[in-house]
């Protein structure tokens, strides 16, 4: 990562004025959002929700969000809401291993964001943006311009999380989408404890599988999410891992997916990994995450937390699985 790819977001101005830095990032906006649209064909159905989704389900202040970038990009506000729903309607393109470990009192969150792209745009306009009020950081996400959800975040000093896709027989809701979910929790929740009670007992529009971590010893845990359901997975060891499947919450969907029939041999690689060895900085975790046996050719984008320094480092990564 490069200093130009950290973007400050100011809490504390209008929303006009918190995201005017994004009129230097139209084309990325563009090209973004229309690789994100042509992905829902077949999937129009999200449109004759969508005014559901804007009366009764998304914040005015998110909503003021999208307007403000619909305002400088080509696409309309319903256009962009759709694109940041991306995850709640075709989440079957997302893969993901992520792990945390405990070693000497601090916790590493590790993680490898697994999505298909044609021309590799999610990897090279990755960002990490800034969320600061009174001139602090709050909070961090690892994600793009004109995305404003959140699927890998952290808050220095309290807890970081990740989303994985998962699938279940369960109906989705019309509900909050799991990404606005996700930076909802790091904007309000001030504890680890509080961030996972949230992600339990909130209503959410599709599956979904949390890593939630910490900065205190044995706050490491998987939550495992239906739209109305919910299991939380602990550990007994210094460290904890998921992919792609249910290992606690009752469920009877078939691997029937690429991303589901992998996410075995996944798991157990990466828990083999970290048996052996618990990772003690950024580059033993980044080596696990780079193992053959845990890297998919679609990965993006991959990240380790440092949870109780709030720094973070990304490495962006290319699209090998259809060269």
């Amino acid at each position: 990562m490069t200093q130009k790819d950290e973007i400050i977001v100011d809490l504390d101005l209008p929303v006009n004025e918190r995201w005017s830095f994004l009129i230097n990032y139209k084309s990325e906006i563009n090209q973004l959002l229309e690789y994100y649209l042509n992905d829902f064909e077949g999937g129009e159905f999200i449109f004759d929700s969508i005014g559901i989704y804007k009366k009764e389900i998304i914040s005015n202040e998110y909503l003021e969000e999208i307007n403000f970038i619909s305002s400088i990009s080509n696409f309309s506000p319903d256009e962009v809401l759709i694109a940041n729903l991306y995850y709640d309607v075709l989440k079957f393109y997302f893969g993901c291993t992520a792990f945390a470990v405990e070693n000497n009192g601090s916790i590493l969150h590790s993680r490898n964001l697994d999505w298909w792209t044609e021309n590799n745009i999610l990897s090279e306009y990755s960002k990490i943006f800034l969320y600061q009020k009174n001139g602090q950081t709050v909070y961090k996400t690892v994600g793009w311009v004109g995305f404003v959800g959140a699927l890998s975040g952290l808050k220095p000093g309290k807890f970081s999380l990740t989303l994985n896709a998962v699938l279940s027989n369960d109906t989705p809701e019309i509900a909050l989408p799991v990404s606005f979910l996700l930076r909802n929790i790091l904007n309000t929740a001030n504890s680890f404890d509080e961030a996972k009670n949230k992600l339990e007992q909130t209503t959410i529009a599709s599956d979904c599988l949390i890593l939630l971590s910490g900065a205190q010893i044995n706050e490491m845990v998987v939550i495992e999410r239906t739209p109305k359901r919910f299991a939380t997975r602990r550990t007994e060891t210094k460290f904890i891992a998921v992919t792609n499947d249910y290992k606690k919450l009752e469920n009877n969907t078939s691997d029937d997916s690429e991303l589901q029939s992998t996410s075995c041999c996944r798991f157990n690689r990466t828990q083999e990994l970290l048996a052996e060895q618990i990772p003690a900085d950024y580059e033993q975790c980044f080596n696990i995450l780079k193992d053959d046996k845990v890297m998919m050719g679609i990965t993006v984008q991959q990240m380790v937390f440092n949870n109780e320094t709030g720094e973070i480092k990304l490495i962006k990564t290319a699209n090998t699985a259809f060269e």
